[in-house]
């Protein structure tokens, strides 16, 4: 396999490397030895989940583009910031779900609000200093036409 790596800068200043390459039938037990010092000691857990979604993918004897995107460790101000648009999308979600319900009644509505609103919370990231954000991408062509699957991955500092 040949790897291709670049660096990417993207919201609040998150700073990934990006590992970019194709796998072919002959070269798949190659995943499992694959170099990723980027991902330090998550490297046998992003080794064992870029097998499985290949596996996902089906791509029988297609080339299978697949693409690693490890952050560098979250700075404070980063989580924080990355804390602030979880918080903004949970009550925009919240809100517009229970909505609806406020024309009945605004107690039920703010009842709605505050379970919609805990749900997500226990779904939602929480990021800490030196957390380390990994994505997970492959894309195959042809045969039943082109196939796309994500994966991704929060690695907790040991701050947290």
């Amino acid at each position: 396999m040949n790897l291709e790596r670049t660096q990417y800068i993207g919201h609040y200043g998150v700073t990934f490397i990006v590992i970019r390459f194709t796998v072919v039938p002959s070269n798949r037990q190659a995943l499992a030895t694959l170099c990723l010092l980027e991902a330090n000691a998550s490297a046998p857990e992003v080794r064992l989940r870029l097998l499985n979604l290949y596996e996902k993918m089906l791509a029988q004897d297609l080339p299978c583009i697949m693409t690693v995107a490890i952050s560098k460790p979250l700075s404070r101000k980063q989580a924080q910031s990355l804390n602030s648009r979880n918080n903004i999308i949970k009550e925009v979600i919240s809100g517009a779900v229970a909505a609806p319900v406020g024309i009945i009644s605004s107690k039920a509505e703010s009842m709605v609000e505050n379970a919609i609103s805990d749900l997500i919370s226990r779904r939602i990231r929480n990021f800490h200093n030196a957390d380390v954000i990994i994505g997970l991408d492959a894309q195959v062509h042809g045969g039943i036409g082109p196939q796309h699957s994500s994966v991704s991955m929060h690695v907790y500092s040991n701050e947290s």
